[in-house]
């Protein structure tokens, strides 16, 4: 095997959960990218913690367009991915994702108590419990990472913006020691905000609000979107987890229950799956806990008297009714769980409502595939000599030809006093996509390129990334023959020059020179190959296959078995040597002259004729 790497896993990304489905199954998209000519890739996955390992399975044949691609079937677990590549059975390289999971994933949405505050924290302890540790609450669409870590302390975050772990981290290590799968939860939650400012700003609709919560930039919804529509198309997902109501005290249970029917329905838009199931709590202490959002929340979940205007919302569970949890011990203000034990509570009624009914009931969504990209080669264009192309049909198109700068990569959000930055970790996948917006073919140079397509519901689907850094475009060789003409059973040799990369003839044979026997007249060409990219076809040259030459003919060597005959539309003269076991005839328009120095040993066979042919 070649120490130096050959090839590069690009998905998953390290400590990446796919959504299982209700079978424990999922399948994990796995793409790259090679370095030198492969024509077999195969991956499994080795358990680490619950799981079962699998053997080696081939995901893909024969990759082009600068990358490879394919997918593993893999039981709920937390494993470590291998990926081997081979040409022509020979292994040329093995890479790993150390840490990669199938498990659950969870959007958490809702007000404060939802994405927490300044203060405690409660860390998860179990590895598999992660969050994307970045918060942006610009919410901005070019900012945001792809990457993932495990959910720690008030130092860690909740991408997309929370931007510290609350409960959270709790209730991952109470999930994944009952379940025995590794956990994700993306955050969306944003304090202070009511039902209707969800309920408008989910239709993109303008809400009497404080300038801070940034309607300006969709929020609060457009986190919650980007968590669906956005992470989600890469990671699937479980459900949101919803808890608010807190700044909803005034609210009848009527407007409450529409406005967030009105959240449920966009999520599920956004996401293009109609069944995705949402967690509701009952949650409305303000210090005072107060019966209009209660009951809205109540008539999400089980309708309001069996009135057929008001019924359930199909697909909304019961979470906790976090009223009950009370007192000073819990929430010093009364309203906030900001303490350890507070969170613990927090936790532990959350956990006790994603019970085993839950899980069996609601219907996950899967990960959606990685979109195809093709590529071809513009040898006429060396200033821009690569053509990618994403498939046709979708809203908008991005392409990503770099990573973000440190201050395009910022993330901004506040602790309730003071603005706070960040940048995604070391890992992270932080690409710009704002090169040649909406355009569905992109002709660039070499560089390393990544794709999105938005659809009209607001989901995006993303492409493998392609790192064609090192892309070289190839030169038109050309070749000599050895022969114009053959006789039938003779070989001839095409000898190639020109070319900086491999040559391919158009017999399909790769080797240089090419030596073979050709069956019948035929005209042969050869393109240069280079990883990415075939060049143009040289010029033909015709090799006849025929014992009947129009010119004079001077033979010499040795004749050691039969062969075809000579045939000359003029004159033929041989000084060869017809062996044993060598059988040839001659046959020429005007005369056969044997020349000194030809022989025909006794048993050999040999004629000549003046006939001429045709």
């Amino acid at each position: 095997m070649n120490a130096i790497a050959q090839i590069a896993i690009t998905h998953p990304l390290e400590r990446m959960i796919f959504q299982r489905n209700n079978s424990n199954q999922a399948n994990i998209n796995i793409a790259g990218n090679y370095y030198s000519a492969i024509d077999r890739v195969e991956a499994r996955v080795v358990a680490l913690q619950g799981g079962t390992s699998t053997g080696w399975t081939v995901i893909q044949t024969n990759p082009s367009n600068g990358y490879f691609s394919g997918t593993l079937l893999v039981a709920g677990g937390w494993y470590r991915l291998e990926v081997n590549a081979y040409n022509e059975n020979i292994l040329i390289d093995t890479k790993t994702v150390q840490k990669v999971g199938v498990g659950e994933v969870f959007a958490i949405a809702g007000q404060s108590n939802a994405q927490g505050g300044a203060g405690v924290s409660t860390p998860a302890t179990d590895d598999r419990v992660n969050s994307i540790n970045y918060s942006d609450n610009l919410t901005d669409y070019n900012r945001l990472p792809i990457g993932f870590s495990k959910m720690v302390g008030d130092s860690g975050k909740i991408g997309p913006f929370h931007y510290v772990p609350w409960a959270w981290g709790k209730l991952g290590d109470l999930l994944a020691a009952r379940l025995d799968v590794p956990i994700l939860f993306y955050g969306a939650g944003h304090g202070g905000t009511s039902s209707n400012d969800w309920s408008k700003s989910s239709q993109g609709l303008p809400y009497d609000g404080e300038s801070w919560k940034r309607q300006d930039l969709g929020a609060p919804y457009r986190a919650l979107e980007n968590s669906v529509a956005y992470y989600g198309s890469l990671t699937g997902l479980r459900g949101v987890i919803w808890h608010q109501g807190e700044s909803d005290a005034s609210t009848f249970f009527l407007p409450y229950y529409e406005n967030i029917k009105n959240v449920i329905s966009k999520t599920r838009e956004n996401a293009e799956h109609s069944t995705l199931a949402w967690i509701v709590a009952r949650a409305s202490r303000n210090p005072d806990p107060h019966d209009g959002p209660i009951f809205g929340q109540n008539t999400l979940i089980s309708g309001f008297n069996n009135d057929p205007n008001y019924p359930a919302v199909p697909n909304v569970f019961a979470g906790p009714n976090t009223d009950n949890i009370n007192g000073s011990t819990y929430r010093t203000d009364g309203i906030h769980f900001d303490t350890y034990a507070g969170q613990i509570e927090f936790a532990n009624a959350w956990d006790a409502s994603l019970d085993n009914t839950f899980f069996t009931n609601s219907t996950p969504m899967m990960a959606s595939p990685l979109l195809a990209i093709s590529l071809t080669c513009n040898p006429a264009n060396p200033a821009s000599p690569i053509s990618l192309n994403a498939p046709a049909g979708y809203q908008k198109y991005a392409w990503s030809n770099r990573q973000n700068t440190v201050s395009e990569s910022i993330g901004f959000n506040y602790n309730g006093c003071c603005q706070f930055t960040n940048i995604p970790p070391v890992g992270y996948e932080n690409l710009n996509w704002r090169t040649l917006d909406s355009v569905a073919t992109l002709s660039a140079s070499s560089a390393r390129f990544a794709a999105n397509v938005r659809k009209t519901s607001k989901k995006v689907l993303f492409s493998p990334i392609i790192d064609l850094t090192t892309f070289t475009l190839p030169t038109t060789p050309t070749f000599v023959a050895s022969a114009a003409q053959v006789r039938p059973n003779e070989s001839v040799t095409l000898s190639g020059s020109n070319c900086n990369g491999s040559y391919l003839w158009s017999t399909s044979a790769s080797s240089n020179p090419l030596t073979f026997v050709p069956v019948s007249t035929a005209s042969y060409t050869v393109q240069c190959k280079t990883l990415h990219c075939i060049s143009s076809v040289s010029s033909a040259q015709t090799i006849t296959v025929s014992s009947c030459f129009p010119s004079a003919l001077s033979l010499s060597g040795s004749v050691n078995s039969a062969e075809s005959p000579y045939e000359s539309k003029q004159s033929i003269q041989s000084n060869q040597k017809v062996q044993l076991s060598g059988k040839i005839d001659y046959n020429a328009k005007t005369k056969v002259e044997l020349l000194p120095g030809f022989e025909a040993n006794a048993g050999a066979v040999f004629k000549a004729f003046i006939l001429g042919c045709d």
